[in-house]
């Protein structure tokens, strides 16, 4: 690394210069070359010195700032592609299509189970706590269901 030559890329002026090419879309490897240096040279200074970090990071973030603004734009203009675009990775909970594996939606069932019984638990305590009748026994089937799935869980975890 020539001495001094990170100095000028430290300027307001030149941060400026490097935070418009990334939000134009420069990869690291052009903004190097732009700047006269290797993209290790451009790796290493990222790493010694916050201002182009932050820099660049900041270019980046504003790209994909206006970019979302677009897309957005566009799905409220009735852009189908758009808004298909926008729920999947905005609402994924509601429009994710993905499928779970056999093996995955059987521990999502197992771990559901196992959150319901200790639901059920925890209301039979507050029963026996609040000396409401036959929560003993409502405790001690609910603790017997939860022994069962934990055992059921972890032999399904066990053969995976």
């Amino acid at each position: 690394m020539a001495k001094g030559r990170y100095q000028k890329w430290l300027e307001n002026e030149n941060l400026v210069l490097l935070e418009g090419w990334k939000r134009n879309g420069l990869t690291d490897k052009q903004i190097a070359g732009n700047m006269g240096i290797s993209v290790n040279t451009l790796d290493k200074w990222k790493q010694r010195f916050v201002q182009i970090r932050q820099a660049l990071k900041i270019g980046h973030e504003s790209a994909n700032y206006a970019v979302e603004r677009k897309l957005f734009q566009k799905a409220m203009k009735g852009n189908t592609t758009a808004m298909i675009f926008w729920l999947k990775n905005n609402w994924r909970d509601k429009y994710n299509d993905s499928e779970l594996s056999p093996e995955e939606r059987k521990l999502a069932v197992a771990r559901m189970d196992k959150i319901n019984a200790e639901v059920k638990r925890i209301e039979a305590e507050t029963k026996r706590l609040n000396g409401e009748d036959e929560t003993l026994k409502e405790t001690t089937t609910i603790i017997d269901d939860i022994g069962a799935i934990n055992d059921a869980t972890n032999k399904d975890v066990e053969d995976d």
